[in-house]
């Protein structure tokens, strides 16, 4: 099963240049990713302004809505489930 992060917007916290430009995350990989409440794992984030950064992060389960989620407190990506027939055309549409 192949699994997709979308970034969560927080409006709440926003990074900034010196010069005062916003800088959004535009990408997330989780590598250790686990499907297990509480567990804590590295997110890498990319940014839009070509800027790396890792996080320590924790898995989370919401029982009422069936969700994970992944909180790294500055970045914070919902967990999406896709058969491996979704992630392929996922992959061919974006390297394509």
């Amino acid at each position: 099963m192949a699994r997709k992060f979308e970034i969560i917007e927080k409006d709440w916290y926003k990074r900034r240049t010196i010069l005062g430009k916003d800088i959004k995350p535009v990408h997330v990989a989780i590598p250790d990713y686990q499907p297990v409440h509480n567990y804590i794992c590295n997110m890498i984030v990319s940014y839009d302004d070509d800027s790396l950064k890792t996080l320590i992060a924790r898995v989370l389960y919401n029982e009422l809505t069936s969700k994970w989620t992944v909180d790294g407190m500055e970045v914070s990506v919902m967990v999406i489930e896709m058969s491996n027939e979704n992630a392929g055309d996922m992959f061919n549409r974006q390297v394509g």
